[in-house]
């Protein structure tokens, strides 16, 4: 079976053609236009619609073509001559009448050698011909006409159809004709008579979107036979932008070369894929060749003054070229502000050209961009059109090393690093030019201590590698101890290979201490303090981090001291110890405060949220704001991807959600482990609010940030996270497996307050399961960490994991403490398992507190749970009934909830729903974890399935 959306979206394109055809079956003449970029799949439509129509219609087929305009009528002319040729004399003179020669003379022209007739009969003649003809043959059946290609149709094949429209309106004639875009708009006859029709009412626009991932899944497990591994769906997606031609090509292709279907990729673009694009673009004047060509090299959106110096055009001209190529869809255009900017429309396109550029053209065109981007001070993105020089080009390495001492100074990381890969291609290992770059790095850059290069980081350790090699013989022990404490830092954050890191930071240690360097020293103790706590011993981390926040506050070294307080701060926080974690923050952030380290003052107070977070304060919001508000650069930090853990313990599992999409659209490069957490936590939202595809997708993508490697306690939390998605899934002896594992993993690092959260987990499902002894095992070690941390929100978890055990005392203790937290859904939760353990003994009290759980659940966006209580409720007394029938089912919608359910039902995406409704994507997603909740629906695919029961087809 095809996912439910690609058959609903297919099902809608249908659906206009075929109320078209009814009217014409009725006695109307209609027009339908499929328009879309070529291998959208138009013809593929038209054709689908065709198959089941040709016993009920008289169908004939023509195609548009370059030829088409030496021939009047040479559409029309062509289909005519393909039907008429079938009939006997006697036939044909009932349906052509009195015009039979005229047409007979053009037709055989036509069919012969698609030429110029001997004698062509008066135009006027021929097109009320014509008209006699569809009138004649429409009295007996249906009439459709499919003019394929029909951007390229002539002039007077279009103008023949405004005439048929306006002069035999009550023919029953379907003309459907599919036309690639681009073209259709140069074409000036048929863009008149398509508007002149459209505003009479007697033509149809169908634009045909490119494929949803979805689409993309059915028409790769067509080629396949077999479901496609996802991240060759994912690749397809990417690449083809759901083009059904490309994907097609590129899937072909991939099989051809017998590639990995689960790591996809290719060693060229497919031959006819390039072809098709060639043939494109093979009519383009020079200029405007020109002009893709640089913006194929570039690889990316240019300015218009960016594309003057890059293609030597004038700048009165190039506004000319682009609009031209914009009309063709080879280039897209988009606005900011005052702002142009142009890129090639699509990314297969774009490979395309820059393939067909010779090789000595290409690396000058490279080099070009290289230039004119250092110029303007865009060092990252001058990096790789150096990377096309030869090894050992002086003034690509020349160039690389002024952009990168610009860059450190800047403290601009992301290019710094970038700048240092790309000379890695440049500079042979054992080349003395290593120390012209070693002179380009900034020594004492922040960056580096703050760990912001996480996920840049592993492009510099070759580097640093390169760079240590040459200086060991004979370097200063300052300028080796700078040297070795990078790559510790690279190896430790960025690849996770913790021993070596340790190794090397050590002797980073030895040689500042060497030197004399105090603060050196300091930082380097920090940095392994902190490789402790990546290996996940807290306990380690906290007192090697107090110590070096003691020393450095007696040496009067205060950056030093900010670093060893905040990394006291995070292992106290980690390990529960939420009294001395707050002093160590609230002390750091002042000497940042004082010394102007914004950074690490957003960090500080972003840590501090996450503390009353943790404890189920709501001042985490405020703490939150604040980190936000005092650095305009706090995207930079962890704060995108951590504010998801603030909302999760929030229970505001929607503005979770909204927080980790919005940190993925402004991510540059790979998912860090460090950043990893928060999006493990995104797909803990996303199975709540029954998004099961959205949580896979986050915890595929934290999977792939560690490597398969142990990362202090965030990986053993994607465990969790996974088996917390195998529960809601219906999946429980696999949940219940994983969920033992992640509890042992997180409590041996000693992050209790993250254990307490599978624990809970692993005690409620053990119950439900009926394994007793892994129940009261969780709840034992529950109460060992509730009475160390002695928090609310701990004593509240529990009581709920006691409560588990058919404690119905233990169950109203969870609830009283929890409704002393900010945890909406664990209060929620601690309501539902008391409603149930209620219903044996007292079920009035039973359907209060199952009633108050579907509310707080809803309002939370916890979609799966509220369908749980939701299902518990129906079974209960006829009061309880009653009420979850006022909290269940379409009539439990708002209006708006409402709208939005009958056109996700419909198969529409959330961005198509936002269009349609004038509201923004991440309120769709609000109002559908809503409707989820209330409908007691788990997925899309779910409220599609029971669109007809829900009654949200109407």
């Amino acid at each position: 079976m095809p996912p439910a959306s690609r058959l609903v979206g297919r099902a809608l394109e249908l659906a206009h053609i075929e109320r078209e055809f009814r009217r014409a079956a009725a006695g109307e003449f209609r027009s339908v236009v499929l328009i879309g970029d070529a291998g959208i799949g138009k013809t593929r439509l038209a054709r689908e619609f065709l198959s089941g129509r040709r016993s009920r219609a008289i169908v004939m087929q023509a195609r548009g073509y370059a030829l088409g305009g030496t021939v009047s009528f040479g559409v029309w002319s062509e289909a005519l001559e393909r039907h008429l040729r079938g009939l006997d004399p006697d036939q044909l003179s009932q349906v052509c009448g009195g015009i039979l020669d005229d047409l007979a003379v053009l037709i055989r022209s036509v069919a012969a050698v698609r030429g110029v007739p001997e004698r062509e009969p008066p135009r006027l003649h021929l097109v009320e011909g014509l008209a006699v003809v569809m009138a004649n043959l429409s009295s007996r059946r249906p009439v459709v006409v499919f003019v394929d290609d029909a951007q390229a149709a002539d002039s007077s094949s279009w103008e023949a159809l405004g005439y048929l429209s306006r002069n035999i309106p009550d023919a029953g004639v379907l003309v459907l004709a599919a036309a690639r875009s681009a073209e259709l708009s140069e074409n000036r006859a048929a863009t008149d008579v398509l508007l002149g029709l459209e505003q009479e009412g007697q033509l149809v626009r169908l634009d045909l979107a490119p494929l949803d991932p979805d689409g993309v899944a059915e028409l790769a497990a067509a080629v396949l036979g077999d479901p496609p591994p996802p991240q060759l769906v994912q690749w397809l997606v990417e690449r083809s932008r759901g083009n059904p031609l490309f994907a097609l090509g590129l899937l072909h292709a991939l099989i051809d070369e017998r590639g990995d279907l689960t790591a996809p990729e290719l060693r060229r673009l497919p031959e006819e894929i390039a072809q098709r694009v060639q043939v494109r673009v093979s009519g383009l004047d020079e200029s405007d060749l020109a002009t893709l060509e640089a913006l194929a090299v570039l690889g990316r959106a240019a300015l218009e003054r960016d594309l003057v110096g890059l293609t030597g055009l004038p700048i009165d001209r190039l506004p000319v070229m682009l609009e031209r190529l914009v009309r063709l869809r080879l280039v897209t255009e988009e606005e900011r502000g005052r702002e142009l900017s142009y890129e090639i429309a699509h990314p297969i396109i774009e490979e395309a050209i820059y393939r067909n550029i010779g090789g000595a053209r290409r690396r000058g065109l490279h080099r070009l961009i290289g230039r004119s981007l250092v110029a303007a001070g865009r060092l990252g993105e001058a990096a790789p059109h150096f990377a096309s020089a030869e090894v050992g080009d002086r003034e690509a390495i020349d160039s690389l090393c002024a952009a990168i001492r610009r860059a450190e100074e800047r403290g601009t990381y992301r290019e710094a690093l970038t700048l240092l890969g790309t000379l890695v291609e440049l500079i042979p290992v054992g080349d003395v030019r290593w120390r012209d770059v070693l002179g380009a790095l900034h020594w004492r850059a922040e960056w580096v201590v703050d760990h912001r290069a996480d996920a840049h980081a592993i492009l510099g350790i070759r580097a640093m590698r390169a760079i240590d090699a040459i200086m060991e013989p004979s370097g200063s022990s300052e300028a080796r101890a700078i040297v070795k404490f990078r790559l510790a830092n690279f190896l430790g954050w960025g690849r996770g290979t913790l021993d070596e890191a340790e190794a090397v930071c050590r002797q980073a240690r030895s040689l500042f201490e060497e030197a004399g360097d105090r603060a050196g020293v300091l930082l380097a103790e920090n940095e392994l303090a902190w490789i402790c706590g990546l290996r996940g011993d807290y306990p380690a981390m906290e007192a090697a981090a107090r110590r070096v926040a003691e020393a450095a506050d007696s040496a009067k070294e205060r950056f030093a001291a900010i670093q060893g307080l905040q990394a006291t701060g995070f292992a106290a926080l980690v390990g529960g110890r939420f009294g001395e974690a707050e002093r160590a923050y609230l002390k750091s952030n002042a000497i940042a405060r004082d010394e102007g380290k914004a950074y690490r003052l957003t960090i500080g107070l972003g840590n501090l949220a996450v503390l009353q977070a943790t404890q189920g304060r709501s001042e985490a919001l405020a703490f939150f704001e604040e980190a936000k508000a005092v650095n305009p650069d706090w995207r930079e930090s962890l704060l995108p991807e951590w504010e998801a853990i603030i909302h999760w313990f929030a229970g505001d599992f929607p503005r979770a959600l909204a927080s980790a999409q919005d940190a993925a659209a402004r991510a540059v490069g790979e998912l860090s482990k460090r950043r990893a957490l928060g999006v493990v936590f995104a797909g803990l939202s996303a199975v709540e609010t029954g998004r099961t595809d959205q949580a896979r997708g986050y915890l595929r993508a934290a999977r792939d940030a560690f490597g398969g490697r142990d990362w202090q306690f965030f990986s053993h939390m994607c465990d969790h996270a996974e088996a917390v998605l195998a529960w809601q899934e219906g999946r429980p002896s696999e949940s219940l497996a994983g969920l033992r594992r992640a509890a042992d993993a997180v409590l041996r690092t000693g992050a209790t307050p993250f254990a307490a959260l599978v624990l809970v987990d692993l005690a409620e499902l053990a119950a439900e399961s009926g394994d007793a002894e892994a129940s009261a095992d969780a709840a034992r070690k529950l109460e060992s960490i509730a009475e160390s941390i002695d928090r609310p929100l701990y004593r509240g978890l529990a009581a709920m994991a006691s409560a588990s055990r058919r404690d119905a005392d233990a169950g109203r203790l969870a609830v009283q403490l929890l409704d002393g937290t900010s945890c909406r859904a664990f209060q929620a939760r601690a309501l539902d398992l008391l409603g149930r353990l209620l219903l044996g003994t007292d079920r009035a009290a039973a359907t209060e507190a199952l009633e108050r759980a579907a509310t707080a659940f809803t309002s939370c966006g916890a979609a799966w749970r509220a369908g749980r209580v939701h299902a518990t409720l129906r079974g209960v007394a006829p009061r309880g009934r009653a009420s979850a029938t006022a909290g269940l089912g379409p009539a439990a919608l708002s209006r708006r909830e409402w709208e939005v359910a009958r056109l996700a039902a419909q198969g529409r995406t959330a961005r198509e729903i936002g269009a349609l409704l004038f509201i923004s994507e991440r309120t769709v997603e609000t109002h559908l974890a809503n409707v989820y909740a209330k409908l007691g629906v788990r997925s899309k695919t779910e409220l599609i399935r029971r669109a007809p029961e829900l009654a949200l087809n109407r």
